[in-house]
């Protein structure tokens, strides 16, 4: 029998999946149309947004952030495990908390350079 708040935590949980497919497609979305929009202005009325490649990144980024997290909690990345199922669970587990301390460096690297490139850019003003 399950407990009364695991039914709380399922419905909490396709909630937050909901929404973080939503934030996804969202980004998603204002990514084609600012790009879409650029095109049009830059090809049809040779102007343009001079915000519109930086915005994009922004919003890339932000996508390849979400879409991580996303990939991770519904599995749905790639990977190569030939190598790692040739163990048991024990080295199964240490090549896994490997794969994410990987990961925790990857956010810390992108978490300084993000932060060196913010400040050059409060100094530019």
């Amino acid at each position: 029998m399950a407990s009364p708040g695991g039914r709380w935590s399922n419905a909490l949980g396709k909630v937050i999946n909901a929404l973080e497919e939503g934030f996804i497609a969202l980004l998603f979305a204002a990514m084609t149309i600012v790009t879409f929009s650029q095109v049009v202005a830059r090809y049809v009325f040779n102007s343009g947004m001079v915000w519109a490649l930086e915005l994009t990144t922004y919003l890339f980024a932000w996508l390849v952030l979400f879409g991580m997290s996303y990939g991770v909690k519904v599995s749905a990345h790639l990977g190569v495990d030939a190598f790692v199922r040739l163990f048991g669970p024990g080295p199964r587990r240490i090549f896994g908390l490997l794969a994410v301390a990987a990961g925790l460096i990857y956010g810390g690297i992108l978490l300084a350079g993000s932060w060196q490139y913010v400040s050059k850019l409060y100094i530019i003003g």
